[in-house]
């Protein structure tokens, strides 16, 4: 059957409008989630977080992830709170050098974020510890790591698994804050 040029028209029109439209409620709120993207990264709203990995633990139940978030928005966040598929026992932390010169690690309730900067997980710093893992993990592997925020932002990623290198393994980020 075929329709005159115009009624198509019409109806392209009127899908146009209603796909336009949408159907979520302008006043409600989409749910501030990110997706894992492939390579250690994932990126919601103002918030970035790339460059992470897990180096194989030396001991199959501990382990640590490092990673690096950017946050470009004008107000300051922060990191309150970790999930892994490795483990229900993972964590924020630590590491400080006390007055002696001796490494402690301590649990943190959160990692700030600060408006327009960069905060680094790395080694001798913020980090993720990871206890009681189960399953040992191996080069190759990857963890789902789900990162809370406390602007009520949730970022999810693929972390992969790699060989300790004896370095933060972050490349271009090296410094605990390096504010933009």
């Amino acid at each position: 059957m075929r329709y005159p040029r115009r009624t198509t028209l019409t109806a392209l029109a009127l899908c146009s409008v209603l796909v336009a439209c949408g159907t979520t409620d302008p006043g409600e709120a989409e749910p501030a989630e990110a997706a894992a993207e492939p390579g250690g990264r994932a990126h919601v709203g103002d918030l970035m977080v790339e460059d992470a990995w897990m180096p194989e633990p030396a001991n199959p139940e501990v382990g640590v992830v490092y990673l690096a978030v950017t946050n470009t928005a004008s107000d300051d966040d922060a990191v309150v709170g970790v999930s892994t598929s490795a483990s229900p026992e993972a964590g924020l932390h630590r590491t400080e050098t006390t007055e002696s010169g001796a490494s402690t690690m301590r649990s943190v309730e959160e990692v700030p974020v600060p408006a327009g900067g960069t905060t680094t997980f790395i080694e001798g710093g913020y980090h993720v510890m990871v206890e009681d893992i189960p399953d040992p993990l191996r080069v190759g592997d990857a963890v789902t790591v789900t990162l809370d925020f406390a602007s009520g932002t949730d970022a999810e990623l693929e972390v992969p698994v790699r060989e300790m290198t004896g370095g933060s393994g972050q490349g271009e980020h090296s410094e605990e804050h390096d504010h933009h």
